[in-house]
């Protein structure tokens, strides 16, 4: 009996000493993503290119001829400071530089984040038909909320969810994620910029 309660109280101990840590997302990758804030009434699908090394983000809106609104190229360049972001209107082809006053936020699970557990996108039951994720949250000193789902392989961004009094509710949905970047180009500001 003593050998069997020693045994539970190892396992217990064990059990609550395995700290899951976040994975650590890719440093280079592009997808398309969608974008959506229901307090501003926006949303936008686009064409990204991520560099965390360079601490780089090209985001590419796809133009809908369905809709009379802007669309723009815009690359954030967070390797200088202060960080430079580039605008391109792509109806108008006007550019606007501008100094960014927001600090780098890399898309990955940010430390200190709370492990809220896994769920499959699509199912489990039948093989090859989901995607086994992991779900994670924070709250940042300043009040700022974050929500996070990445891919237990790979630590493949899938959604990403952040709240501040400054910008409100932005979820940001990822798909067609490739590793990599296809054209080393692209961070490069376009000529009308230039």
């Amino acid at each position: 009996m003593k050998t069997l309660l020693l045994f539970a109280a190892v396992c217990v101990a064990v059990t609550y000493s395995q700290v899951l840590e976040p994975c650590m997302a890719p440093d280079l990758w592009e997808a398309r993503v969608s974008r959506i804030d229901p307090e501003k009434r926006f949303s936008e699908r686009a064409r990204m290119s991520y560099d965390a090394t360079n601490r780089r983000v090209r985001r590419i809106e796809e133009v809908n001829l369905l809709e009379d609104k802007e669309f723009y190229d815009v690359l954030y360049i967070h390797n200088t400071e202060p960080g430079t972001e580039y605008r391109l209107n792509l109806k108008t082809k006007e550019c606007q530089k501008r100094e960014m006053s927001n600090a780098w936020r890399p898309f990955q699970v940010p430390p200190n984040s709370t492990f809220l557990g896994e769920s499959y996108i699509g199912t489990g039951a039948v093989p090859g038909a989901g995607v086994l994720t992991e779900l994670w949250s924070n709250t940042f000193e300043d009040g700022d909320k974050y929500f996070g789902v990445y891919t237990v392989e790979g630590c493949i961004p899938i959604q990403e969810e952040f709240y501040s009094n400054r910008t409100g509710l932005v979820s940001t949905f990822f798909f067609d994620v490739t590793a990599g970047i296809s054209d080393p180009n692209v961070f490069i500001p376009p000529r009308e910029c230039m």
